[in-house]
């Protein structure tokens, strides 16, 4: 397992944990809610990021997670909007995902530098292919 990849995993690991720790004091009438929502993403964010680093065919899987952070940032930002969490929270929390979005951006840049260029099976003219 290389280690930029590791990395990443336990970052969002650490992440999870101390995210967890915070949704649980959300008023509750929104822990059903938004509450509900950031810990899933925060998981599935975990999730994809460790198994996209145990597949050979990782991009689709990191795709994945992107879109999962873009959602978390989201939430976490209306979080503190609504006053759930506080400053110095918003701040750590606000670090935390950046953090990751920079490293998850790097690995899929890196992924694909790596993937293997595709030449077309057919090198003519496409409208002769068919005659």
């Amino acid at each position: 397992m290389p280690n930029h990849e590791m990395l990443i995993v336990k970052k969002a690991f650490d992440f999870s944990k101390w995210l967890l720790n915070h949704t649980g004091k959300f008023p509750k009438s929104f822990r059903f809610s938004i509450a509900v929502r950031l810990e899933n993403s925060v998981l599935e964010f975990t999730e994809l990021v460790a198994v996209a680093n145990m597949r050979s065919s990782k991009l689709q899987g990191l795709h994945e997670a992107d879109e999962v952070l873009t959602r978390l940032r989201l939430l976490f930002r209306m979080s503190f909007e609504m006053k759930f969490i506080n400053l110095a929270s918003y701040e750590f929390g606000s670090q935390q995902i950046a953090e990751l979005g920079k490293m998850l951006g790097g690995w899929i840049k890196k992924v694909m530098s790596e993937k293997p260029i595709l030449m077309p099976l057919f090198q003519g003219r496409p409208d002769s292919f068919w005659a």
